[in-house]
């Protein structure tokens, strides 16, 4: 069983009939040679680059990312059922895509996010620069459910009602809702319940790095749990507490079958 708030209702033979015939998944395409090709994983991340970010931490949060990739390639490869594409959208006052088009994991070079001058820290806008992209028909309809990694080193800044509707807007949106929506909070300052709720899932802790150093660390153990967290059966709060709490524990390496559109 999936965790709670995220998951999918259980596949059986009177459900998938009542499923309208556009939402049904399409028989696996199959590669030359006969092998079942690989499923897209949509893994976007939302890095805070608000004037607070300036110095070693945007200079740590570079260097984390580009050593987070590797991982997730990695564990591409050892597997035949998923393929990782990389998206970035940069947030201050304003959201701005720094990676627009999803990006083979394998192939990406990572490119270093800058800072904005006295910028703010407004989350609802990227949220909803995120809900675009994973609107109906913007993603496969034989995806995995997607991914989204919040990284921020203060609390949410927007206007009143602002964060709010970024939240409802991605909530709305199928993908949106059914996505492993991950944090981690730079100090325990940026520690807050906004992350929590863009979590949804009380059983997902909130990763808080301590210093500039540990964000490395944080985001290798989100590669983990993006990998883990995709498998077939997973309760997301089981694997967050083997990840975060027990670490050494492994899930076997198999996929939902559910779509996401």
């Amino acid at each position: 069983m999936t965790g709670p708030g995220t998951s999918w209702p259980a596949e059986d033979s009177e459900a998938t009939a009542e499923r309208p015939a556009m939402l049904q998944a399409a028989p696996y395409p199959r590669m030359p040679g006969g092998g079942i090709s690989r499923r897209p994983l949509h893994f976007i991340i939302l890095a805070d680059c608000s004037g607070g970010m300036k110095g070693e931490k945007i200079q740590a949060l570079n260097f984390a990312i580009a050593d987070m990739l590797p991982h997730l390639a990695a564990w591409e490869r050892d597997q035949e059922q998923a393929q990782v594409f990389i998206r970035t959208i940069a947030f201050a006052t304003e959201p701005w895509w720094h990676i627009a088009e999803p990006q083979p994991v394998a192939q990406l070079g990572w490119k270093p996010l800058q800072p904005v001058p006295k910028g703010l820290t407004n989350m609802g806008p990227a949220f909803a620069l995120a809900a675009q992209a994973l609107a109906s028909g913007q993603i496969e309809r034989r995806a995995l459910r997607p991914a989204m990694l919040l990284i921020t080193d203060g609390l949410a800044t927007d206007p009143p009602g602002e964060f709010e509707a970024g939240l409802s807007a991605l909530m709305d949106q199928p993908a949106g809702k059914a996505a492993l929506r991950l944090a981690i909070a730079i100090g325990r300052d940026a520690r807050s319940a906004a992350l929590d709720r863009f979590i949804g899932d009380r059983g997902v802790p909130v990763l808080v790095a301590d210093s500039s150093e540990d964000i490395a660390d944080r985001l290798v153990a989100a590669s983990l749990a993006v990998s883990r967290m995709s498998e077939a059966g997973a309760d997301r709060g089981a694997v967050a507490r083997r990840l975060f709490g027990a670490p050494g524990e492994v899930l076997p390496n198999i996929f939902d079958q559910d779509t996401i559109v």
